[in-house]
């Protein structure tokens, strides 16, 4: 008989029916994602040495191995800190509230007593922590070094160019550094192009990609398990691969466009004696750049230009789309974030000031009507509740933030990283560790049931575990996989809801610095929080490791620079801690006593000044490290590189392309159908014809769901 329709069952089928998508395929493909490889593409060993993980880059094996120093240090304040607590519970065993009797205390103290039990002990533990910062700056650069000595990467052998002028070619660029001035062969040329709005579509591109696929896939189950097919869903279909066509032409059209450069590129050499010698040639000291904006030409330059060389950071380092954006505008756009966030802060703070103030109202009155038992209850069950809204505040700041610093457009992975660290280590001190503070009415009432320190020791419990808890389980990637993922159709859409998250360095380095904070300001007047703080930090050296090596995808390589920010961080907080442990000294002592107990504090604040405005760096031990004098690739050339990335402009790449992402051939069985049946309904008899290769992209559905007519290759 004459066919009627065409049945041509989705891709991946037997015997006619749908088959469901590969949950262990999209495991596999996940776990090749996630954590650090070795040279054998093997993912690390989380009991393995530290060293392997400089992988990643140095930021990464420097948070680590600053982790490994705060937890010795904190270990040796919280024996230095024993001191202080038997001293405290001592003095407050006739209070029997267990918080308070931790802490210094509501009573004063004898001078002779405050310095002998508490300034001593709190001042050597400052000088553990300045020593601390020295040495975390002299290591800063040992292990860059090292770090570069033992892997060789793209970075080794390429800078980065600014000042480029906009009609230069590539071609001009390795004339001058390979003839001009002689710097060796040049391996790779990449010039940096507009192409945000490429970058823009093409991320769209990739959704409306899945989506097409995911709904197809559940037009086909649907149509092969008999249920009514949804009347629109053909027009969806219809609608989404419009879309991807309309935006393959729209990213044809930007690429066929003149493209106007940004000013930036990126030279690989062939050797890395080139590099060297490039960044040598190009670099000048102040006197030379006095010179050379007089006019004198010290430096090479192009045609009339000076080029700005750099050493450049790894391809996968590089926001391409963001290059386009002038220094000016990242700096206008990160101050109106800053400001924004410190606004956000400040509604924090303004609602904890409102849960003070109707905490010591509620307490006032209860201790007025003399239900001492209940004001004590109601204070400790406030100071939980408030260290709950404190936590939760934060992971709201969290987001925030982090939704501020991409608007600012940073030209790396690593000032973006940096970026985000400054706003949310601010959001995180402030809100976290300061404002319980400044938002309590007198040093007095810090140390009473329910008031400051009692608060502060639930925050230094609760972020010791929900953090961390949540750094492992991380709940969103958890529902995708396990509540979403069991009703996806298609293989596209399950390998994205099993993909493993982002990880942000800028983030972890945060929350570090937010428990190191809190151990460093209530630890001196609570010595049991230091004890807290020490073990807070092996759950955040454990948990971390394990989200890197086999919870998160591997993030970019960075350098050292959210180190040295977190160094720079650390040295504030350790003076916002001599500036409250010289007000808790000052309110302690018997009034008419002036002078004891407060000096430690003040040569305490000399000792950070000579650290903070001595050039230290100008040492050659502890200045920041720069790759111009070894040579660490052994000559090794870079071609001789395997699976080294290079610098790639996404505009400069291949339009993707729907006929290309859905033409994958697959084996179907054609069921011609005898139109002979009771009025052309389908009940005639089957005829097989075989199995026949096709693409899917030939099939085009119609508003009934089945194809209205059969591809022009296999006409019959």
């Amino acid at each position: 008989g004459r066919p009627t329709a065409w049945r041509l069952p989705m891709s991946g089928t037997r015997e006619g029916r749908p088959q469901r998508p590969d949950v262990l395929r999209a495991q596999r493909r996940a776990r090749s994602m996630r954590g650090f490889k070795d040279e054998k593409s093997k993912t690390l060993d989380l009991r393995g040495p530290l060293k392997e993980l400089g992988r990643a880059g140095v930021g990464v094996e420097l948070y680590f191995r600053t982790l490994r120093w705060l937890m010795i240090a904190f270990v040796l304040a919280a024996a230095l800190g024993s001191i202080s607590l038997a001293d405290n519970t001592r003095s407050n065993a006739d209070l029997n509230l267990p918080i308070v009797e931790t802490t210094i205390g509501p009573c004063c103290k004898d001078v002779d007593r405050l310095v002998d039990w508490q300034a001593i002990p709190w001042f050597i533990t400052f000088l553990v922590f300045v020593g601390l910062m020295y040495f975390v700056r002299y290591k800063q650069r040992s292990i860059a070094r090292l770090v570069d000595k033992r892997f060789t990467t793209t970075g080794d052998y390429a800078v980065e160019i600014r000042g480029v002028p906009a009609a230069t070619r590539e071609a001009e660029l390795i004339d001058y550094f390979e003839k001009q001035n002689n710097f060796g062969k040049v391996a790779q040329v990449q010039i940096g192009y507009r192409c945000s709005e490429y970058v823009r579509l093409f991320e769209r591109w990739k959704k409306l990609d899945i989506e097409l696929r995911e709904t197809t896939a559940q037009h086909d189950a649907d149509r092969a398990s008999g249920f009514p097919l949804p009347a629109g869903r053909a027009g969806k279909i219809d609608s989404i691969q419009q879309e991807m066509v309309a935006l393959e032409g729209e990213m044809a059209r930007l690429q066929a466009e003149e493209r106007r450069p940004t000013g930036a590129a990126f030279i690989i050499f062939e050797t890395e004696k080139g590099r060297r010698d490039c960044l040598r040639a190009h670099t000048l000291n102040s006197c030379q750049a006095l010179v050379q904006q007089l006019g004198f030409a010290i430096a090479p330059r192009l045609g009339h230009v000076t080029l700005t060389v750099t050493a450049a950071p790894e391809p996968s380092d590089v926001y391409w789309e963001n290059l386009e954006v002038a220094p000016n505008e990242v700096r206008k756009r990160s101050g109106l974030t800053l400001i924004v966030a410190a606004a956000l802060v400040g509604v924090s703070a303004g609602l904890l000031a409102l849960f003070t103030q109707r905490k010591n109202r509620e307490i006032a009155r209860l201790e007025a009507r003399s239900e001492s038992q209940a004001a004590v209850a109601y204070a400790q069950g406030i100071s939980i509740v408030a260290a709950c809204v404190v936590t939760g505040v934060n992971a709201l700041l969290r987001i925030a933030v982090q939704r501020l610093t991409v608007y600012e457009r940073r030209d790396t992975r690593t000032e973006y990283e940096e970026s985000l660290f400054v706003k949310l280590s601010l959001a995180y001190v402030l809100n976290q560790s300061l404002l319980i503070i400044l938002v309590s009415h007198s040093p007095t009432s810090w140390f009473v049931d329910g008031g400051v320190y009692a608060q502060a020791f639930f925050i230094v419990l609760a972020n010791s575990v929900v953090p961390e808890f949540f750094k492992v389980f991380r709940i969103d990637t958890l529902f995708q996989r396990y509540a979403i993922a069991p009703f996806v159709k298609s293989q596209a859409k399950l390998d994205e809801l099993w993909e493993p998250p982002e990880a942000s360095m800028g983030e972890f380095y945060a929350g570090l610095l937010k428990t190191v904070a809190l151990g460093l300001l209530y630890g001196p007047a609570m010595p049991v929080i230091y004890f807290v703080t020490a073990g807070a930090l092996c759950i955040t050296y454990g948990a971390t490791k394990y989200a890197l090596l086999r919870v998160c995808k591997q993030p970019p390589s960075l350098n050292e620079g959210v180190s040295e920010r977190f160094r720079e961080a650390l040295s504030y907080v350790v003076l916002a801690g001599v500036v409250l442990q010289f007000t808790v000294l000052t309110t302690r002592r018997p009034r008419g006593q002036r002078d004891g107990a407060e000096v430690w504090p003040t040569i305490a604040f000399v000792l950070w000044a000579l650290y903070k405005f001595v050039p230290v760096g100008l040492l050659p031990c502890c200045a920041k490290y720069t790759d111009t004098k070894s040579n660490d690739t052994n000559g090794a050339p870079f071609s001789s590189l395997r699976g080294a990335d290079k610098y790639l402009c996404p505009i400069s790449q291949p339009v993707p392309s729907i006929v290309e992402a859905q033409a994958r051939p697959v084996r179907v069985r054609l069921v011609v159908e005898d139109g002979g049946g009771d009025g052309g309904d389908g009940g005639g008899a089957h005829t097989a014809l075989g199995l026949q290769e096709v693409s899917l992209s030939s099939v085009r559905e119609s508003a009934d769901g089945l194809p209205s007519a059969p591809p022009a290759s296999l006409q019959p």
